[in-house]
C-alpha cells in the first residue's frame, strides 16, 4: 500500500527531469538496492553524482529500460 501511495503522489505532479534513486526505482520497477549495486559494480543506467546525491535523468532511465526490449518471434 505504501508503494502505491508513493506512485500516486508521483503522478500528482509533473515528472522531474532528474530523479533520485528511490524515484528512479519506482519509475523503472527496478529496486533501489539493484540500482545501487550496479553503480558500485558497473552496469545499470547512466547516473550523475553530485557530492553525495545520485541522480538519474529520465531520458537515460527510459533508454536503459527500452534496451531490454525484444521482438516477438513469429
Amino acid at each position: 500500500m505504501l508503494r502505491l501511495e508513493r506512485i500516486e503522489k508521483g503522478l500528482a505532479k509533473p515528472p522531474s527531469e532528474y530523479l533520485d534513486t528511490e524515484a528512479a526505482a519506482v519509475f523503472t520497477s527496478i529496486s533501489a538496492v539493484q540500482l545501487a549495486e550496479w553503480r558500485s559494480r558497473g552496469g545499470g543506467p547512466r547516473y550523475i553524482k553530485m557530492g553525495r546525491k545520485v541522480l538519474y535523468a529520465v531520458r537515460d532511465l527510459r533508454n536503459f529500460v527500452e534496451s531490454f526490449g525484444k521482438e516477438a518471434l513469429q
